[in-house]
């Protein structure tokens, strides 16, 4: 009787594992595919140089993409995904060791996406990529965090991703469940299988800042539940964390909760056992 149990109660519990991180990929592609544009370079005859990827943060046409994208650029294009087009009208800040650029695209009222709090991309998290590889517009890609990593000999840290990537992914954006950028994609290794890399969301705000733009104006950009995506976030456990600790934790990106309410969520009992790699179900952010 037990052998025919165990491996019932094991799949369970790896369903609600992965089902509680797991995206809901129709609707976060037809909610964030709009912000998401084809980034068409042009010389000084109107001609195609080059292409990238590059993403909306703002109704006011805050664009993010790579820097290495941009480079040498004369004129810039952003197409969307109904083929309307925008003329960028400049650059407004880069960030070459983090590979990032800040442009301001001409347009209002557009949509964009959110940005995930600090801290929020683990290793094992769920993630979503949408980009234009080899000029496909529109194409979306998931997999997983495979690891945070520090480049060696450059002062540079990195989201290392096992969604595919190709040219013209470049500055695509790395989105978890809930539809909210935690990366921008940006290189990958050739020699390697699955070894793809992005630039943490956290990389972003210098940008802002040195824009004059304290954040991205998220009053208007698309939240959680505006993208049908209204599950709670989640929270990966990590070797030594208690439930109060995960509260201090998560109360420095922006999330406050309480044991009891972690605890209710997730109908743990009170001597509940906390295993690292284990999803706990979190409240979302308060207003």
């Amino acid at each position: 009787m037990t052998f025919r149990w165990l491996p019932i109660l094991v799949l369970s519990a790896w369903t609600w594992a992965w089902g509680a991180d797991s995206p809901d990929l129709p609707t976060l592609a037809r909610k964030s595919r709009p912000a998401v544009y084809l980034i068409a370079l042009l010389d000084e005859d109107g001609k195609t140089t080059g292409s990238g990827t590059g993403f909306v943060i703002s109704p006011d046409g805050l664009l993010i993409t790579n820097a290495h994208v941009i480079e040498g650029a004369k004129t810039m294009i952003a197409k969307a995904e109904n083929g309307g087009l925008f003329p960028i009208r400049k650059v407004l800040a880069v960030d070459s060791s983090n590979d990032l650029a800040l442009l301001q695209m001409e347009g209002k009222d557009l949509p964009c996406l959110p940005l995930a709090p600090q801290g929020f991309a683990e290793a094992g998290s769920r993630i979503v990529v949408i980009g234009s590889p080899l000029g496909l517009e529109g194409t979306l890609s998931e997999g997983i965090i495979s690891a945070r990593r520090s480049l060696p000999g450059q002062k540079r840290e990195v989201l290392q991703i096992s969604a595919p990537i190709s040219p013209g992914s470049s500055g695509s954006p790395v989105l978890d469940s809930q539809g909210r950028v935690v990366g921008v994609a940006s290189f990958l290794i050739m020699e390697g299988q699955s070894l793809n890399f992005a630039s943490p969301v956290e990389k972003i705000a210098p940008l802002l800042t040195r824009a004059g733009r304290n954040s991205a104006a998220t009053s208007t950009a698309p939240s959680a539940k505006s993208l049908g995506l209204d599950r709670p976030p989640t929270y990966s456990i990590k070797p030594g964390d208690t439930l109060t600790r995960i509260c201090r934790e998560l109360g420095r990106a922006g999330v406050r909760t309480s044991p009891e309410e972690i605890r209710n969520l997730n109908q743990l009992s009170t001597n509940a056992v906390l295993r690292p790699g284990q999803l706990l179900r979190i409240p979302a952010p308060h207003p």
